[in-house]
């Protein structure tokens, strides 16, 4: 267990200096920590800290550190990190009086995180609830049962259950006000007319046009939550906000005594569906690989049921191949590999 040290945000920015920040698993780790521990008292220091790395990008710091929530690292394995690299907490001897005010200030900082968890949670439901009904609202009206897609020509796989954008539809997500809107045709105009310029960082906006598919996310339960977007190039976009982990697009439903798959992406997906006519699961990636194979396991609990995971050598730490396996061991299933024509999904 890593020892528990009292430290005040003065000490934080001596700690990390002692902590490289070129790595990005560390760089992560560490904006955990942080977080955790002061709250968003303790962005200044982190983010003073992360221009020392290479490739700093302001925005990608703020992404980064909003999307630090309740869940993950504690600042013990920030302390772990200094002290690897030569970092020794101050072995001053204090008074009793010193210690108490150490002991209040940690206790407060604690009250004053756990609120803002609270209300970044709060916050978090409101929006994704509102992104879910504009996503709800684009599948329904703008999306097409039939339609061209050059990105799906190009993989040489057919289109199962996915949606066509036949004119821009333009969904704007607004953080300061809560809310989301969608705009189609000429209105897209007066949406980007009125974007401020510089634009917020409360202000994000994600584009549909003529050419580009969606891929509609729902949970075990049928709710649609998001949508992927694939456009013309391949490039594959989500909403902010959009709910991702346990959802899945559903190709085929199972049959008796058939196999269920669950692949990583689109076109992995519909590859093996037509190799084998069985249902699939699109995962989307591999870090939703186990929780869509968790929710395919508690749906069909005597099924046979195989990860069809994308393995990469080429990439560092083979993600794809590690996260099926992983995901295969836990539901009792089993990983496959299939290889596809042309690039990869």
């Amino acid at each position: 267990m890593a020892e528990q040290v009292s430290l005040s945000l003065t000490d934080l920015a001596e700690l990390l200096t002692f902590i490289h920040a070129d790595d990005r698993d560390t760089w992560l780790a560490v904006a955990m920590g942080v977080k955790a521990e002061f709250g968003e008292a303790g962005f200044d220091a982190w983010n003073a800290w992360s221009q020392t790395g290479d490739g700093y990008s302001s925005a990608d710091a703020k992404s980064v550190w909003k999307s630090c929530r309740k869940r993950g690292t504690g600042m013990g394995t920030v302390i772990k990190l200094a002290k690897d690299n030569g970092w020794s907490p101050r072995r001053e001897p204090i008074t009793a009086e010193e210690k108490r005010r150490l002991n209040a200030e940690a206790e407060q900082r604690r009250a004053v995180r756990q609120a803002e968890i609270e209300a970044d949670e709060a916050r978090l439901c409101v929006m994704r609830e509102a992104v879910a009904q504009a996503c709800e609202q684009i599948w329904t009206k703008h999306c097409k049962p039939e339609g061209t897609s050059p990105y799906l020509e190009r993989k040489q796989v057919g289109a199962f259950g996915v949606g066509y954008f036949h004119y821009t539809v333009v969904l704007s997500i607004d953080d300061a006000r809560q809310r989301c809107d969608v705009w189609v045709g000429s209105e897209t105009r007066t949406f980007f007319a009125n974007l401020p310029k510089p634009r917020p960082d409360s202000i994000s906006f994600m584009m549909f046009k003529a050419g580009t598919i969606a891929v509609p996310l729902r949970d075990a339960a049928g709710k649609l939550w998001s949508l992927q977007a694939i456009n013309e190039q391949g490039t594959k976009l989500f909403p902010k906000y959009g709910r991702k982990s346990g959802c899945f697009h559903l190709i085929s439903e199972p049959l008796f005594a058939q196999p269920l798959y669950v692949a990583e992406g689109y076109a992995t997906a519909a590859s093996v569906h037509h190799a084998t006519s069985c249902a699939v699961a699109v995962a989307i990636d591999s870090g939703n690989l186990l929780p869509v194979a968790r929710a395919m396991r508690a749906a069909h609990p005597d099924r046979y049921l195989v990860i069809a995971g994308d393995d990469d050598p080429t990439v560092k730490n083979n993600p794809g191949r590690v996260k099926a396996e992983a995901a295969a061991a836990e539901v009792g299933g089993y990983a496959v590999f299939p290889v596809m024509p042309g690039e990869a999904a």
